[in-house]
């Protein structure tokens, strides 16, 4: 036996095959009516529609077979496939290729066999259309014809399939070309370049506000009317360059007239299709889509960068902007560059090391932290060294912020507080100086007043009794003062004295509400205590924790209304004591609580505020805290009063430290 051999262009064949999708499919009727005429003219047993795949032959239409399938290496259709033309077989049993085969030795017992060659629409042979008998048989020429007829039959089937397919696949096309139109919201035009005559869909009679029932007829003409005077030359420009090949699309963005009279800005794209026999431009198509938002967007972001940049470039302030992994300089702006002596240009090539000095580097990662835990840091105060090596003070705010391509920037605001500083030092000297040359004759002052007011000289009468109180009080206001300034200086300087030592706290507790009780008094307000404390002792300075409840109950007594009650209680926590000091008062406005422990703060700054004071007690109360290794703090209501808290590190008489 002979098997068949494989043609050379077998994957072609077989891909041709596999494309008219005819494999395993069910028997058709316009393909057995082929076969039962061909069993019937014939006068045969068998007659097939046989299809030679990979590794068997399988017929899609069969008349006297029982079987589907037979392997491909004993197929008669497998040597058929082989050439153009028949292959007839009268005597199976005279061919020395086929007489040893299983299908002629036994079923279905092949003695003759006669097949025609089947042809894909890309003149592939893929298949048959065979007749099998048991008894041999002649096959003139006449024979061969008329199953050359039937084979063409088979075959225009085939190309109906094929086309059934192709126009399957176009509708397929069409209707996700239309979805997409649909989807985008675009407008179509088809356009005849040597007559005018032009196709719109109807979105692109709506961009414009018509429907193309009120635009018929159309043409060219439509368009080149609704169309800015001012884009058509530039229009026509981008069409001649690309029916000259200089471009792949025809690409323009213009202005149209709406129906309503305003301009709507189109994006306009096509492509020439074909050309007539003299090569000249034929039919082009394209798109239009409704850009107008899109170019208003700009143009508003546009304008907004131009304010922004004004705002950069003439901002008092200076503005910088950094990479985030390196500190590179990306922009600043000129009052940055103005104190540093150095042009822009040469600023922006230092790295952020090279004006910023190194003992500020554990700082920096400090508000490197804060950016990377908030996104934002400072305020933060340093130094930035000039050209020539000097340095000045800046305080910085910034905030991390993203490009286009996630690249994290650092946008800074950097003031130049020169000036300030510099004001705040004439500012404590003068203060200083004023208060140590006001302190002595004011005491003495205050001393003989007090003296006056007691009576101890004499006692005065009437009026002048009056205004001797008046001095006395205002007197010891001034002294006050000065003191609280002098607290101030030496905190600020660092020369503040504080003795800290193991002390009782109760007694010291006791003490303060008793030197207080006289000025509660003047407000007629209460002052009583509350404490489960025992005997726990505190790390302190006694005169300075003194100093500390005082300047808390002070507050607290003159901000509290007649008749009301300052309590001070006491109250163990988990890892010391604290004390509060608890009023009935308006309580602290919420604009005025973050600058509540700054120097000179007042919710009532105004020369005619009522309850007095100088606005340094609380900015001097927080640094004793701070300094007896404390912490203080406050909770507030409006019209709810006020507590002010003390926290301190405690131990029992036993000298058991808590």
């Amino acid at each position: 036996m002979q098997k068949p051999a494989i043609p050379c262009n077998e994957p072609e064949r077989l891909k041709a095959l596999h494309s008219l999708r005819l494999l395993f499919t069910a028997a058709e009727a316009r393909f057995d009516r082929i076969t039962r005429l061909a069993q019937r003219v014939f006068g045969v047993e068998i007659a097939l529609i046989s299809l030679v795949a990979e590794d068997i032959q399988w017929f899609k239409s069969r008349q006297g077979l029982d079987v589907t399938q037979t392997e491909r290496s004993i197929s008669f259709c497998g040597h058929t496939i082989l050439q153009d033309e028949f292959l007839v077989v009268s005597d199976t049993h005279e061919d020395p290729r086929f007489r040893d085969n299983p299908l002629v030795t036994d079923a279905p017992n092949i003695r003759f066999y006669a097949g025609a060659p089947l042809k894909s629409f890309d003149d592939q042979n893929i298949g048959t259309l065979c007749l099998i008998h048991p008894q041999p048989r002649t096959f003139t020429s006449q024979d061969k014809l008329l199953l050359r007829d039937l084979a063409d039959l088979v075959e225009q089937e085939f190309q109906q399939n094929h086309l059934r397919d192709q126009l399957l696949r176009a509708e397929r096309a069409e209707q996700r070309l239309a979805s997409f139109i649909q989807g985008t919201n675009i407008g179509t035009w088809e356009w005849n370049v040597q007559t005018g005559e032009t196709v719109f869909n109807e979105r692109w009679a709506n961009i414009v506000g018509y429907t193309l029932e009120e635009l018929a007829p159309v043409s060219i003409e439509t368009w080149m009317n609704l169309a800015h005077p001012d884009d058509l030359q530039h229009s026509g420009q981008a069409l001649e360059a690309h029916f000259a090949g200089k471009s792949d699309f025809y690409d323009f963005v213009c202005r149209m007239k709406h129906k309503l009279g305003h301009w709507v800005w189109v994006h306009d794209r096509g492509k020439l299709i074909s050309r007539n026999a003299n090569g000249e431009p034929l039919m082009m198509t394209g798109t239009h889509a409704d850009i107008t938002k899109q170019i208003e967007a700009q143009q508003a972001l546009s304008i907004s960068e131009a304010r922004l940049r004004g705002l950069f470039e003439l901002s008092p302030l200076g503005i910088a902007l950094n990479d985030f992994e390196t500190g590179t300089f990306i922009d600043v702006n000129p009052a940055l560059i103005a104190p540093t002596g150095y042009s822009e240009e040469e600023f922006r090539q230092l790295s952020y090391w090279e004006v910023t000095p190194e003992e500020y580097a554990e700082q920096e990662q400090i508000q490197l932290q804060k950016m990377e835990e908030t996104g934002r840091y400072g305020p933060y105060e340093k130094e930035y060294i000039r050209k020539d090596g000097s340095r000045y003070p800046v305080l910085l705010n910034g905030m991390v912020v993203k490009d286009a391509n996630g690249q994290k920037l650092i946008w800074s605001i950097i003031e130049d507080i020169s000036d300030r500083k510099r004001l705040d030092r004439m500012k404590n000297e003068f203060i200083s100086t004023v208060s140590h040359e006001l302190r002595t004759p004011l005491t003495a002052i205050h001393g003989a007043l007090k003296l006056m007011a007691s009576g101890s000289l004499g006692s005065p009468d009437g009026p002048f009794n009056d205004m001797v109180t008046i001095a006395e009080k205002n007197s010891q206001r001034l002294l006050l003062l000065i003191n609280d300034l002098l607290d101030m200086e030496q905190m600020l300087l660092g020369k503040l004295s504080i003795n800290l030592q193991w002390q009782e706290l109760k007694p010291l507790i006791e003490a303060s509400i008793r030197e207080n009780m006289p000025y509660a008094r003047q407000y007629q307000v209460q002052l009583r205590c509350i404490d489960d404390i025992g005997d726990l002792e505190v790390m302190v300075d006694s005169t300075r924790l003194m100093q500390v409840m005082a300047n808390l109950l002070s507050n607290a007594i003159k901000f509290s209304p007649a008749q009301g009650e300052v309590l001070v209680r006491v109250e163990n926590q988990e890892h010391g004591i604290r004390i509060k000091v608890i009023d009935e008062g308006p309580g602290i406005p919420e604009e005025f609580k973050e600058r509540i422990f700054q120097k000179f703060s007042q919710a009532d700054s105004t020369d005619s505020r009522q309850k007095g004071g100088t606005g340094l007690g609380l900015a001097i109360t927080r640094e004793l805290v701070d300094k007896m290794g404390g912490q203080i703090g406050f909770s507030s209501s409006v019209n709810q009063g006020s507590c002010f808290y003390v926290d301190l590190p405690t131990r029992t008489s036993g000298r058991q430290e808590i």
